[in-house]
């Protein structure tokens, strides 16, 4: 720990103060010791790092004793300024006598009584050889005990403090830089009175400053409003009027009674980064920062710019976008899932679109993959920007390679004469999305790994490059990974393109969705009840097409049903679907009388075909009919091994067993492999 000597003349009461003093800023970060002139030995060495003596002349008396005369400071002090106040009450002109505990330092008190601002007392140092029967006041910092016994009133000012300049000194020479020891100070020097030195100068140098800043400040075009923790106004500059078309001074006026109700509002809100507002026809940016000192909040401060015609050009380039097709249609909020793993897939891609890295995407057709990259632009810092979409395999190499790169003039026949700028170049700050990069022939394979790679492309025909700012979102239906094992797709682009990879899951395989797509995609007809059988069908349908085959049948249904959507409603390629049963024929056969279990499966079909239910006694008994020999146990058992199939649903009562859509198509299945 650094440390501080202070050396006075013998352990007096001033000794203690002086340490009290200091400790009161140094303590835990300085050792303070005291040193008495009238203990040291001729071979005492003092040894801190600053050493503090009172006057100049002790501190040469006594430099003999100190290590280094470098780390010597003469202690300048002051008076608290609660004490000082009371002088002020005295008539001006008055005599006060000025006493302390020797000559030098009473003609101390007595300057820094006019340093400090006391010029209404006539001041006179006390001299004990003389008589001041003429005197009835005297003035003492803490030394009461010298005062004469004949003066009526005395003032004591107390012991003077130690002034902030000398505790600067003092941290310097430590070479001390705590936040704590700062707030220390500033505190500190708000409850004395500082002495003069260089006030006038710092004075003008910070007059100087301020009417720089003052300058600075409003030459800009932004308004700048600072208002206090009671809303008042404590400072603008005239961009700030010039916004509001404020004429009048309005310092210390509230913002309630200065601006728009819509505004005040606003300004009020905790936290506010970027809020756009409209106003009498303009557009105006606003930030708002809180202002702190010493940890506590003293008021705020806001940035205010006109941004009409920012807001022009957006809308001017929003609209020119939407005339050429280049924006994303599609955000998250419009993706609805009841599926753990869809919803797992969304949050990924909302991830995903906080950065600009490179995203993969891998699903079967028809799974969304464009809806979902349009709604990662839109949710992208980029969604003021061009979305450019191609699918790679619906042109041929030598026109994807011109769509992409784009050509100049004259780079080949039937090129336009003024050229062509190309897909990446229109992406230009935007998003680019290669949906089927998997069909992509090898030849262009390579130059997108180069653009990629240099974030650069050249056009056909070219000599030059072109730097391009993209981000690139890809998409594939197919299998990348054994496409390379092929030789079908380079193994580096795929790297390249795969950082942050998203699978969406087939509609298959989140069944949950199917009907909730379906109910969504029939909202116009808001009555239509789904039967039964529709919904079995249709979640037990393996949709190949995924979503957009779902769109497809949900148009086809609203159109053909009335009040209730029936089998007859659905189109024929999914009832007509040729499902495999191998797994639950080989069941049954393994489980059961095969036989037996299809003449269960049939007798049921007959009966709800009848609109009649059955039970396991009515199966027994037709089954003996028919010359089979079965028991109650084992139709039960049969039954359990058909419900385990989806086959039947089973209800205890009257309605028994009946066979579910699946059912029906199973027996067809099994009649068509025997047939």
């Amino acid at each position: 720990m650094k440390t501080i000597a202070v050396v006075t003349n013998s352990n007096s009461r001033l000794a203690k103060f002086l340490k009290n003093n200091l400790n009161s800023i140094f303590n835990g970060l300085a050792q303070v010791n005291n040193y008495y002139i009238d203990a040291l030995k001729e071979n005492s060495m003092i040894k801190e790092d600053v050493v503090l003596f009172m006057i100049k002349e002790k501190a040469l008396e006594c430099e003999k004793h100190v290590l280094n005369r470098k780390n010597i400071v003469i202690i300048e002090r002051t008076l608290k300024d609660s004490e000082i106040y009371k002088l002020f009450t005295l008539p001006k002109n008055t005599r006060a006598l000025v006493v302390n505990d020797n000559k030098e330092t009473t003609l101390e008190t007595v300057s820094l009584l006019y340093q400090i601002g006391i010029n209404n007392l006539e001041l006179i140092p006390y001299d004990p050889s003389k008589i001041y029967e003429d005197i009835k006041i005297a003035i003492t910092p803490d030394e009461e005990e010298k005062i004469p016994k004949y003066i009526e009133t005395i003032i004591n000012v107390g012991n003077r403090w130690i002034d902030t300049s000398t505790f600067i000194k003092i941290a310097s020479k430590l070479n001390i830089e705590d936040k704590c020891l700062s707030e220390r100070i500033i505190n500190y020097s708000e409850s004395i009175i500082n002495l003069n030195n260089g006030i006038k100068e710092n004075y003008k140098q910070l007059f100087v400053k301020n009417e720089e800043l003052d300058i600075i400040i409003n030459s800009s075009k932004d308004g700048f409003l600072f208002i206090d923790n009671e809303e008042r106004i404590s400072f603008y500059n005239n961009a700030f009027k010039n916004i509001f078309s404020i004429r009048e001074d309005i310092k210390d006026k509230k913002i309630e009674d200065v601006l728009e109700k819509e505004v005040a509002v606003l300004l009020r809100k905790e936290t506010i980064k970027d809020e756009i507002l409209e106003l009498k026809g303009i557009y105006i940016n606003i930030n708002k920062q809180v202002v702190k000192s010493l940890g506590q909040t003293i008021g705020f401060c806001f940035n205010i710019q006109e941004v009409t015609y920012i807001k022009q050009l957006e809308q001017n380039l929003s609209k020119k976008l939407r005339h050429n097709g280049l924006v994303a249609k599609y955000n998250f909020q419009e993706m609805i899932t009841n599926s753990v793993r869809m919803k797992e897939c969304i949050n990924l891609a909302k991830r995903t679109a906080c950065s600009d890295l490179t995203v993969l995407i891998t699903g079967e057709s028809g799974t969304g993959k464009e809806v979902l990259a349009q709604s990662i632009h839109n949710a992208s810092n980029r969604c003021k920007q061009p979305f450019v979409a191609i699918n790679c395999a619906a042109l041929p190499e030598s026109l994807l390679e011109s769509e992409l790169f784009g050509y100049e003039g004259g780079a080949f026949t039937g090129a336009l004469k003024e050229g062509k700028i190309g897909l990446f170049e229109q992406a230009h700050n935007g998003t680019i999305f290669l949906d089927e990069i998997g069909d992509m022939p090898l030849s262009l394979q390579t130059r997108m790994l180069r653009v990629i790679q240099e974030r650069q492309v050249m056009r056909i025909g070219s000599q030059s490059v072109v730097d391009i700012n993209v981000r690139i979102i890809a998409a594939t239906h197919r299998n990348l990974m054994e496409m390379i094992d092929e030789g079908k797709f380079r193994e580096d682009l795929f790297y390249r393109l795969n950082v942050l990879p998203i699978n969406i899951p087939p509609l298959r395989e989140r069944k949950e969705d199917i009907m909730l797509f379906l109910e969504s995609y029939l909202s116009s007809k808001q009555n239509l009840k789904i039967s039964r059988e529709v919904r079995e069908l249709l979640l037990n349908y393996n949709w190949p097409g995924n979503v957009r085959e779902l769109k497809n049948a949900a148009d086809y249904i609203e159109l053909m049903s009335e009040e209730e959507v029936k089998i007859e409603n659905i189109p024929f390629y999914i009832l007509n679907h040729s499902v495999d049963y191998k797994r639950e024929y080989q069941y049954l056969k393994d489980k059961c009388d095969l036989r037996n279990a299809l003449e269960i499966l049939e007798i049921i079909e007959e009966r709800n075909g009848n609109n009649m239910g059955v039970g396991r006694k009515n199966i027994e008994e037709i089954l003996n009919s028919r010359f089979i020999n079965i028991t109650e146990a084992e139709v039960r058992r049969i039954l359990t091994l058909l419900n385990e199939l989806d086959v039947i649903t089973s209800s205890i009562g009257r309605r028994g067993s009946e066979i579910t859509i699946k059912g029906k198509n199973f027996i067809n299945w099994v009649k068509n492999r025997v047939n």
